[in-house]
């Protein structure tokens, strides 16, 4: 699922974040993680927002993870479904 990948993109950038008062390391590899971040998850974000709408009903981090791998679940399966009604007619 799309948020599961951010929550690990999330993660990881906090291990590797540098220590207050230390330099970034070089090497351009958050500009690639940011363009595949961008292919992958926002389109996603996107599809939620236009059939869910902006708003959140619940708040707090675990709340809003929970609600949105609710509309995640759900918006992949009417994907599942209406894609195995197409190919069955």
């Amino acid at each position: 699922m799309v948020v599961e990948h951010e929550v690990e993109a999330r993660e990881a950038h906090r291990r590797q974040a540098p220590a207050a008062g230390q330099p970034r390391a070089g090497g351009g590899t958050g500009q690639a993680q940011y363009r595949q971040r961008s292919a992958l998850v926002e389109p996603g974000f996107a599809q939620l927002f236009q059939r869910f709408g902006r708003h959140l009903n619940y708040r707090g981090r675990d709340a809003v993870d929970t609600e949105l791998k609710h509309l995640g679940t759900a918006h992949n399966l009417n994907k599942l479904l209406s894609h195995t009604a197409r190919t069955r007619s």
